[in-house]
Formats: C-alpha cells, sequence, structure tokens
C-alpha cells in the first residue's frame, strides 16, 4: 500500500537508519508538533514502545501511528506516490528554504542515520534533495533538529501562516512530565540549603 492510500495528502515523517531512539522520540514529538499524520521507522531505527523514545516523545509516540519497515524495498513501497523531501547534504541539493513541496501529494520528509547518510537508492527516489546551510564551524545539525527545521518548513508551505499559534488560541493544561519553570510537573523543586553569607557582595 502506498502512501496516498495510507495517509491522503498528509504529511510523513521519516526516519531511516536513525540508531538514537532519543532522536526517534524528538522526531514523533515534532513531528506531531508539525501536524504530521504518520512516522515511517525504517533500517535500524527503533520503534515504540520504548521508554527511551517516550522520555522525549512526550506521548506524540501514542498519538501517531508508525509504520516499521526493515529493507529498502520496502520503504520505497510505502513512499510511493509521495513526493519525497529528503535532508541530506549532497551535490544536488537546493537550500531547505527553497522547497516548494505538493500540495496535491502526501508529503514524505526523510532524514537518515547521521554516521551514513542516505542510499543511494534514496537518493534517487527523492522529488527534492534540501540541505540545511550552516554558517558556523560544525558542518552538520542532530538529526532530529534537522528534521525539525525541514519539517516546520514543509508545514508552514502547506498551511496558513497564522495557524496553530497557542498564543491566539490559548494554551493547554500542562501535562504530566512536561518542564515548566525549571521544574518537572509533579516533582518538589530543589531548594538551596546552605546558609547564605551576609557579607557577601559587599565591598
Amino acid at each position: 500500500m502506498g502512501a496516498r492510500e495510507r495517509w491522503g495528502t498528509g504529511c510523513i515523517a521519516v526516519a531511516h537508519d536513525v540508531r538514537s531512539m532519543h532522536n526517534v522520540g524528538a522526531i514523533f514529538r515534532t513531528a506531531d508538533g508539525a501536524g504530521f499524520c504518520a512516522v515511517v521507522l525504517s533500517g535500524i531505527s527503533g520503534a515504540p514502545p520504548d521508554p527511551r523514545i517516550a522520555k522525549v516523545a512526550l506521548g506524540a509516540e501514542t498519538a501517531l501511528p508508525h509504520v516499521s519497515v526493515s529493507s529498502m524495498d520496502d520503504l520505497l513501497a510505502v513512499l510511493e506516490g509521495a513526493f519525497v523531501v529528503l535532508v541530506e547534504q549532497h551535490p544536488r541539493a537546493v537550500a531547505v528554504g527553497q522547497v516548494e513541496p505538493s500540495r496535491d501529494l502526501p508529503v514524505a520528509v526523510v532524514v537518515c542515520g547521521e554516521i551514513t547518510g542516505a542510499p543511494a537508492r534514496l537518493v534517487q527516489r527523492a522529488d527534492v534533495v534540501a540541505e540545511i546551510p550552516m554558517f558556523g564551524t560544525k558542518e552538520s545539525l542532530n538529526v532530529s533538529v534537522a528534521f525539525g527545521i525541514a519539517a516546520y518548513h514543509v508545514a508552514l508551505q502547506r498551511r496558513a501562516a497564522d495557524q496553530g499559534l497557542q498564543a491566539a488560541r490559548g494554551r493547554r493544561p500542562v501535562r504530566d512530565g512536561v518542564l515548566t519553570t525549571g521544574v518537572t510537573q509533579g516533582q518538589t523543586p530543589t531548594r538551596r540549603t546552605a546558609p547564605v553569607d551576609p557579607s557577601r557582595g559587599r565591598r
């Protein structure tokens, strides 16, 4: 079953050979925030249920359906009919801000393991290869951060610019486990117990 049959014209996150479970969890959370409809996990990428994914995803791993495939053939079959945006440093890449995703097809934003990069077959399949410009001393970003930049670019291209703003629609209640002002919900804040020197700061 191809992407259109599964998800219509929605957006799909694809993590191929992403070894870190924490990065997989971050991709789930970011995909949910960007309004994606599913996550595809391929190659060696781990899948829920896993406490390391849950720790970072904060429930997004249960809110978004996911599909796990092991082979490149299976991944390409899942991507059939999708407009594929591959986030990768490549000679034919364009800057991520130049990507114009299809509005009529499902759009898959694909990231791959940071060490090995994207397999040649995936590069060939991509409708566009998107590269994130690097202006500092480092040559690349964490894979989940790179996914977030590309995912939100795609999401904002396909939605009204003012949709989804929490300030406009009101914030939801804080959930257990979400950090608020430096304290995890449900935990007691750590207080300083050592006495303060009254002469400190005097001249």
